[in-house]
């Protein structure tokens, strides 16, 4: 079974996160969704939040599996007999940026593969932060979030 991983702090889920998935999917049997706690961070989302939010979007797949971890992805790729890591790339600055952790995740771990996804134009501006700010302004977020979970993220908000 061909699996990959495709991690981050999802704080939420952006529509550029999903259609990563989406491309994960035509490529692996299986993509782990691994939400990781970043301490350089501080989420609007708690991670059993961003977990609640993402497993109501593949709700039924069995080819979708949502997990968190803590420490390096190396370390839970190993663990989790997984080869494979996927990065989103909205722009070039993101692509240097991920290009550089995957140099370190190899270095750390040869057996790594990295691939990266670039996302849709439409898409290249999508970023969890943005998103983050228009819900703190009081904004309407629901165009970059998936639909599937819109439903959880107002629930979640609403009791704030």
């Amino acid at each position: 079974m061909k699996k990959c991983v495709f991690a981050g702090t999802f704080d939420p889920i952006s529509k550029g996160h999903e259609y990563v998935v989406e491309k994960c999917l035509e490529t692996f049997d299986k993509v782990v969704i691994a939400v990781g706690i970043n301490v350089n961070k501080t989420p609007l989302f708690s991670l059993e939040e961003r977990l609640q939010i993402i497993k109501a979007m593949y709700i039924g797949s069995e080819r979708v599996e949502v997990k968190s971890f803590d420490g390096m992805l190396v370390d839970f790729m190993k663990e989790n007999d997984i080869k494979f890591t996927v990065r989103g790339i909205r722009n070039a600055d993101d692509y240097k940026y991920e290009n550089k952790m995957a140099q370190y995740n190899r270095d750390l771990s040869p057996e790594t593969i990295t691939l990266f996804i670039p996302t849709p134009a439409s898409l290249s501006y999508v970023s969890s932060s943005a998103i983050r700010n228009i819900i703190d302004l009081n904004g309407d977020y629901s165009e970059y979030v998936p639909k599937n979970a819109l439903p959880v993220i107002k629930t979640l908000l609403q009791r704030k």
